[in-house]
């Protein structure tokens, strides 16, 4: 396995030697609310009870079924005991619609664009963070959102409609004039990493998507227990899927400057996450046995609400103050070599002594040690592809870089 160059890179400093950082959190939040209203409309009592426990800034939903359940969403769930949400426009598509709710507080909206395939529509939003600073001369920065509900099923028919779907993005992406701050997300009924449909998502384009959990046979694989969002019923209710918690339907994808906090916008190691799954219910009910992962009655929302599970991130946005000799210090942490091979040496210049955590993209903690010299050696051979972090505590410093192993 190698650590490929280009992947070890600053993502958050926090403070170095009294310098600090002027920075905004974005919560973002995507859901299939299964036919909503068509299918009992009293479901948004139970939507209300998830996002009033959320509260994400971004909030995108799939499978509406009309411009009064878009409305409901808004007014019934989203705006209780506030005004600060607002909805983009609510377009007819040839099946069921997308939606994004966004917090007006932190968002502003820009624009939006149906991308026609030959099944459902792929909904474009453009939206602008409302940076404290932002004068008539100064720029803020922008996300490029793209919702999707993919083709279902597991018939290679089925497989090769959602790769025509995801073929469609993909050549958007690569000739859209702007490329910023891209999350793609939605219900993406993929089974497997090795679908075509997945691999146009994640192939090379102008935005280079990144998925946070990384590629493998999400299908009925308790490996992936953690991650699995659908279905959260073994009973039918309300029209939904059974069987219980076994596939990785629902997903988030975002572009190398999000990876990497290039363009203003950068995602938060860890926060990544099906809301509600405590990877203990491979193949039950979301409810039973006990899920602690949530308190109780937004467990029952989530068992309630849809078959599905929202999946859930945050986003680090604002302004960097007084960064540029903390950034010269921050260079003399170093990892090498780039590529590494198996060994990974981190050297960590003048700080001297430091606390270092091994966290893959869920937040869970691998390893811990400390460094009692300014050169570690780490053995990296027995982790499994995907993104990790590495983060330095020590007086007045605290620093994380990103880890690539393939």
């Amino acid at each position: 396995m190698k650590i490929r160059s280009g992947f070890l890179l600053p993502i958050l400093v926090l403070f170095l030697q009294g310098k600090v950082v002027a920075q905004d959190t974005i919560k973002v939040m995507w859901y299939n609310v299964l036919n909503y209203p068509d299918i009992n409309s009293a479901r948004i009592s139970y939507l209300q009870t998830i996002v009033q426990h959320v509260k994400p800034d971004v909030f995108v939903v799939c499978e509406l079924t009309s411009a009064s359940g878009a409305s409901n969403i808004l007014n019934q769930a989203l705006n209780v005991g506030t005004s600060s949400y607002a909805m983009v426009n609510y377009v007819n598509s040839p099946d069921d619609e997308n939606m994004l709710y966004y917090n007006t507080e932190k968002l502003g909206f820009v624009r939006q664009e149906e991308i026609t395939t030959s099944l459902r529509n792929i909904n474009e939003y453009v939206m602008y963070y409302k940076d404290p600073s932002l004068t008539s001369t100064s720029d803020t920065a922008y996300l490029y959102m793209y919702a999707c509900h993919l083709k279902a099923g597991n018939t290679s028919q089925d497989a090769a409609e959602r790769a025509g779907e995801t073929a469609v993005l993909r050549s958007y992406l690569n000739t859209r004039p702007y490329a910023e701050n891209t999350i793609v997300g939605g219900d993406m009924n993929i089974y497997y990493s090795s679908e075509t449909a997945y691999q146009n998502l994640v192939g090379p384009t102008q935005a280079n998507l990144h998925d946070p959990i990384g590629p493998g046979n999400y299908h009925a694989n308790p490996a992936f227990a953690i991650h699995h969002t659908q279905s959260t019923r073994i009973d039918q209710i309300d029209g939904g899927s059974t069987g219980g918690m076994d596939d990785r339907f629902d997903m988030m994808l975002f572009s190398d400057d999000v990876l990497f906090g290039q363009k203003g916008v950068q995602f938060i190691p860890g926060s990544y996450r099906a809301i509600g799954q405590d990877g203990n219910h491979y193949n039950m009910a979301l409810n039973t046995p006990v899920n602690n992962s949530e308190p109780a009655n937004i467990i029952n929302a989530l068992y309630y609400m849809s078959d599905h599970l929202p999946i859930y991130m945050e986003l680090l946005v604002g302004e960097t103050v007084g960064m540029n000799e903390s950034l010269d210090k921050f260079d003399k942490i170093t990892l090498h070599p780039n590529p590494a091979n198996d060994i990974l040496t981190v050297t960590t210049g003048g700080f001297g002594a430091l606390e270092i955590a091994l966290s893959d993209m869920t937040g869970r903690t691998l390893d811990t040690f400390k460094s009692t010299s300014e050169t570690t050696v780490m053995d990296v051979s027995g982790l499994s592809p995907g993104y990790y972090t590495l983060t330095f505590t020590g007086t007045n410093v605290k620093v994380v870089k990103r880890l690539m192993i393939q």
